[in-house]
């Protein structure tokens, strides 16, 4: 009867021993899935993080490049511009001397 006792005894310890480590063993894999999911999600944040700031060079990249660009054409526009004013003014000055000497003309004739 002790050996039984004994037996059931050892028994009972063995299966509460096991249940134990399978609920251990189930925790920790729970926690591992966890620690994966979370370092997953550090690892898409980082990423995205270093796009956004790719993303920002390039776009400060174009930036700079369409302001030197827009300077150029400025420049250009500006130039273009002067010599249509002159060549505006050197026409108006013509037309002006031409009416002028028609005047001119007109009153010494009378």
């Amino acid at each position: 009867m002790k050996t039984n006792l004994l037996s059931a005894f050892a028994l009972v310890m063995l299966l509460t021993a096991g249940a134990y480590a399978q609920d251990t063993t189930a925790m920790s894999k729970k926690e591992i899935r966890r620690q994966e999911r979370a370092e997953r999600k550090a690892k898409v944040k980082s990423e995205l993080k270093n796009a956004g700031q790719s993303v920002g060079e390039a776009a400060s990249e174009i930036g700079q490049g369409a302001k030197e660009n827009a300077k150029v054409a400025g420049e250009a526009i500006k130039k273009g511009a002067k010599k249509v004013g002159n060549a505006i003014e050197t026409e108006a000055d013509k037309l002006k001397a031409k009416r002028d000497s028609s005047k001119a003309a007109k009153r010494d004739t009378l």
